[in-house]
């Protein structure tokens, strides 16, 4: 029997992009969802109420005072953008917004709220559909949200154990990321990632029939080049075109090339989308373009004859 697997990642608080993920199982005869990581959005941004209904958006319209219907159009165009509109007012930035601490207690309150929205939402859509959803956190994530995930009846959280697809299949998961040069809340050293994974590997009987779900992708492989980046964090230019590199993880490469699962879904480079092969084992990394509303994702069949097939989806 055939399991026909649509995985994505990477949607980084995008709401149009949750939207069609959990539209895309339906659409693309799925019988399995995966989300691999970095849930959350990236930034907060204030709508301060104005006089009347009027509310202020400077980071979208400068000092003009929008309408409630305008907010509420601009404020969807946010959350599918992947940021998160607060509605506020002056008293309170003045009050909170130079106390990191403050305006942290504030990003996860909408975090929160929104991943809460977002499981009613995958309720609802998957109900009697008998279509199972998993996901974990990424390194972007803060670890607080790993708990909503973990206590949803909707979903099974992966990351902290082996998990039965079906089929003879087992997934191994782990969202933590080598380091960045954001220092992103989820980092480990390589050889702590390595210790980690092999530790979870060595409990999976049949490697062969495992899909190892860890969001940064192998070191040196067409799947983790990203842009270089000086020392201000500004992507370095030779000769009129962006330097890229290798930024994935060694520790991954290394566990793949010596456990060999027959699938690695990886994430975390968005610039990478793409499919490599390292031995026998077939590893994805479905891109990301979540600034933009548009969901990458890879769908997967897998037959106990024939393996592992993989079709890049087009974007949408």
């Amino acid at each position: 029997m055939t399991k026909r697997i649509y995985f994505a990642t990477d949607i980084h608080g995008s709401e149009v992009c949750w939207r069609k993920f959990l539209n895309a199982a339906r659409f693309y005869q799925a019988d399995t969802l995966i989300l691999g990581g970095d849930v959350s959005g990236k930034a907060v941004v204030p709508v301060v109420a104005r006089p009347g209904d009027g509310f202020l958006i400077r980071q979208f319209h400068g000092e003009r005072v929008l309408s409630a219907d305008e907010t509420a159009q601009v404020e969807t165009r946010i959350r599918d953008m992947g940021f998160y509109p607060y509605r506020t007012t002056d008293e309170e930035l003045e009050e909170i917004w130079d106390d990191p601490e403050a305006v942290h207690a504030v990003f996860l309150k909408v975090m929160r709220e929104t991943l809460t929205r977002w499981l009613d939402l995958a309720e609802q859509r998957l109900a009697g559909t008998g279509i199972p959803l998993y996901a974990m956190t990424g390194n972007d994530d803060p670890p607080e949200l790993q708990g909503l995930l973990r206590d949803s009846p909707v979903l099974t959280e992966t990351e902290e154990g082996l998990v039965d697809l079906g089929e003879g299949i087992t997934m191994l998961s782990f969202g933590y990321s080598n380091p960045t040069p954001w220092h992103t809340p989820r980092e480990l050293p390589d050889d702590e990632i390595l210790r980690r994974v092999e530790k979870k590997a060595a409990a999976v009987e049949r490697p062969e029939r495992a899909v190892f779900n860890l969001h940064v992708p192998p070191a040196r492989t067409a799947i983790d080049r990203a842009p270089a980046l000086d020392g201000s964090l500004k992507p370095v230019v030779k000769g009129g075109a962006v330097v890229m590199e290798s930024v994935g993880s060694e520790a991954v490469r290394r566990v793949l090339e010596e456990y060999q699962p027959m699938l690695g879904l990886h994430g975390h480079i968005h610039e990478s989308r793409g499919a490599v092969r390292l031995g026998s084992t077939l590893a994805v990394n479905p891109g990301s373009e979540y600034g933009d509303g548009v969901l990458c994702g890879a769908l997967l069949e897998i037959d106990g004859k024939r393996g592992v097939r993989h079709y890049q989806l087009p974007s949408g």
